[in-house]
């Protein structure tokens, strides 16, 4: 129930990746609105000829070996007994995940020690790393008539990391997947994300002018959360549109507090609640100095404009003030419009009860 009249963003996402990948696409939408849901219905519905390659970051400890192995699972270690030679091995890999590989992926299967050749770079003198094996992997599949498609999500927990020669890691990724769609037109390339000022970081350092498009999953329209909500047995719809709007998250969190029998208006203060003790504990860090990024006095003054609109421009607000409150989810920014505004109704509901 909860793609009930999604069609029309199903649709877009159809039509990416009905025709050859020409461009990276960004995934974005403010939390809990359903993106990686909407990508796994899009995925499922894919003709059968597609391999995808759903590989998400979340929870993945840094390091490159981290990086490597959200990638790759370890696979059949008698695969590499029967491998003498260097690139035998990777020939005899890729034809491995060809064999196994189904429609959708969440990692691609492989024997441990191929793993720990791609993450060295194994002793080949092409230096068969992770990037030059992906390649590989990607143009022996699409030779063999399937269409391949590659999303990676939450890739914000990258930030810090290097890979193995040294380099930034982020910008080789991009560059592998500017590569995979501009360049040879073998893979599309989608990454998702909640952290959207992660996406305007990349976006200037990686290059990706002419490069890149932008995807939104947004919460739902009133009309369609409505239906949503008939789905979940609400029957105050004005009272829950009031409180919650189309953030398909909170529909999912009202559900359950009915199940545990709430009443809805008493669910929905309960979750009010928590929105408003998040927001209290996060000021009190500040004021008693165990956050130092803004200036208390700065940040009340911002949520405060918040109290007679709902949406502000960039900027109309402090940078300083406007990058931490987006990176602790109590603001939404889209990079598109250069817009700014609470992550959802309940939110922006605390902030108004919270903020005097």
């Amino acid at each position: 129930m909860v793609f009930y009249n999604r069609e029309e963003d199903i649709r877009r996402m159809q039509a990416v990746l009905s025709g050859d990948p020409n461009l990276v696409y960004f995934v974005y939408g403010p939390i809990n609105s359903g993106k990686t849901a909407l990508l796994m219905k899009v995925l499922e519905e894919l003709p059968e000829e597609y391999r995808v390659f759903y590989i998400n970051f979340r929870g993945v400890e840094g390091g490159y070996d981290k990086f490597t192995r959200a990638f790759f699972e370890l696979g059949d270690k008698r695969l590499w007994e029967s491998i003498k030679e260097k690139m035998p091995v990777v020939a005899a890999a890729i034809e491995y995940v060809e064999k196994v590989a189904k429609k959708v992926n969440t990692a691609i299967e492989l024997p441990g020690e191929v793993i720990r050749m791609l993450q060295v770079g194994g002793e080949d003198p092409e230096k068969i790393d992770l990037f030059h094996y992906l390649e590989r992997l990607m143009r022996s599949l699409v030779g063999r008539g399937h269409r391949v498609v590659l999303i990676l999500d939450e890739m914000q927990v990258l930030r810090s990391e290097i890979n193995a020669t040294g380099q930034p890691l982020l910008s080789r990724v991009f560059n592998f997947l500017v590569r995979m769609t501009k360049e040879t037109h073998l893979c599309h390339s989608l990454c998702s994300t909640s952290d959207c000022l992660f996406i305007e970081d990349i976006y200037s350092n990686a290059r990706l002018e002419g490069r890149a498009e932008y995807i939104l999953v947004d919460d739902l329209s009133k009309d369609d959360a409505y239906k949503l909500y008939e789905g979940f047995g609400f029957n105050d719809k004005e009272l829950v549109w009031d409180w919650i709007g189309g953030k398909v998250g909170d529909m999912i969190r009202l559900y359950e507090k009915k199940k545990q029998g709430y009443r809805e208006e008493e669910g929905l203060k309960k979750m009010l609640k928590d929105e408003i003790g998040r927001l209290r504990d996060l000021i009190e860090a500040i004021e008693e100095g165990e956050r130092g990024e803004v200036d208390i006095n700065e940040l009340k003054d911002t949520l405060k404009l918040f109290k007679t609109q709902d949406i502000f421009n960039t900027k109309e607000i402090k940078r300083s003030v406007r990058k931490f409150l987006i990176q602790e989810n109590i603001f939404f920014y889209n990079p598109v419009e250069g817009t700014v505004s609470p992550q959802g109704r309940l939110i922006h509901r605390a902030i108004m009860e919270l903020i005097s």
